[in-house]
């Protein structure tokens, strides 16, 4: 009895032992890889494409269109202004030092909008006192087409 006891003690410890750590190992790796295998790659997949998605395309979105209106309103709006002004300020320097404005006789301009605005205007009063002091002298508005200011011939 004394060796079937001991027997029986000793195939149930080892059983015991032997489908404890089994079952223990086995539920425990079954598991462990079940959830970290599945469940995690799930939820990174879950994540990181919602998040990237999500992120990439706010982003994207916001600051290309961002970017976008403001390349375009500011520095499209900003360089065309400029680049045309100085384009027709540089034409109207050319123009008035060639001698194409009637006003402005060539070389008078030094460049800038305002003395050429300055210089058209002060052309325009000595072209209108010329007028009135040499012209009217001289007759050419007389009455009678000849030169004279009247008909009595006093020119």
């Amino acid at each position: 009895m004394f060796l079937l006891a001991h027997l029986l003690a000793f195939y149930l410890t080892y059983l015991l032992t032997f489908y404890l750590a089994f079952y223990l190992a086995y539920l425990l790796a079954f598991y462990l890889a079940n959830l970290l295998a599945f469940y995690l790659a799930y939820l990174l997949a879950f994540y990181l494409t919602y998040l990237l998605a999500f992120y990439l395309v706010f982003y994207l979105a916001f600051y290309l269109v961002y970017l976008l209106v403001y390349i375009l309103t500011y520095l499209l709006v900003f360089y065309l202004v400029f680049y045309l002004a100085y384009f027709l300020e540089y034409l109207l320097v050319y123009l008035s030092s060639s001698g194409i404005f009637s006003g402005i006789p060539p070389g008078k301009s030094s460049g800038t909008l305002s003395d050429i605005l300055s210089s058209y205007m002060r052309s325009s009063k000595e072209h209108l006192a010329w007028i009135l002091a040499v012209k009217v002298r001289q007759g050419t508005l007389g009455v009678d087409g000849q030169g004279t200011l009247g008909g009595d011939g006093r020119g």
